[in-house]
């Protein structure tokens, strides 16, 4: 994917984690309690650990991430499983950081909504495939402000820390045009942005039941 290819064009102290970049502005999308949370695909549970509810459930796929996730807190549920099979109920708040390019998209962003129980919300950043004009003309801004941003960090000794080496790496994923086509259809009235350093965001709350 364009986006690993770009990052690996950095000398490696200045490489550094997009995902942190965009938690807390994903955190501040979120209620300030929920009763349940999902946050699908995991990973060591940087995200899940944040979450503020009542009852936070974290899934991944990767037994290893869910191994080493669970020696870090007790309170959250921590699952090993595939998200598109797994028997899970229905939350006030799921969310997806950098893990539905994983899945299919359509069936994954149809398996989002499902999870959301009425009146909640879902809350996905992901990446994107660069593939139009308007996507290439992002990155004459991204290209530059990702390279300073990575000085920036590695002076204050937070560089040098893209991804967790076990964590895995998908070098694929979805154009905004085909993300938007699918929430059109499956999420209607979400919000969808694009972000700057290969990100867009979707927010969608799912409408009450009357």
């Amino acid at each position: 994917m364009r986006e690993k290819q770009r990052k690996l064009q950095l000398p490696e102290k200045l490489r550094w984690n997009h995902n942190e970049w965009y938690r807390r502005w994903l955190l501040r999308q979120l209620p300030s309690r929920a009763a349940a949370a999902l946050d699908v695909g995991c990973g060591l549970g940087d995200l899940a650990r944040s979450l503020k509810a009542d009852e936070v459930t974290a899934i991944d796929a990767s037994a290893r991430m869910i191994e080493r996730a669970s020696a870090t807190s007790s309170r959250i549920r921590w699952i090993h499983g595939d998200v598109l099979t797994h028997d899970l109920g229905r939350y006030d708040v799921v969310t997806a950081e950098a893990s539905l390019h994983h899945l299919p998209l359509r069936e994954g962003l149809t398996r989002l909504a499902e999870l959301t129980k009425p009146g909640g919300l879902l809350v996905v950043i992901g990446l994107y495939m660069t593939a139009t004009r308007a996507d290439r003309a992002m990155e004459i801004v991204t290209l530059p402000a990702n390279a300073i941003v990575g000085l920036a960090k590695a002076i204050n000794g937070t560089g040098g820390t893209p991804h967790d080496p076990e964590m895995p790496v998908v070098f694929t994923a979805p154009t905004l045009r085909e993300i938007r086509a699918a929430a059109a259809e499956i999420t209607p009235g979400a919000r969808i942005r694009r972000h700057v350093f290969w990100r867009y965001s979707l927010v969608w709350r799912r409408p009450e039941v009357h």
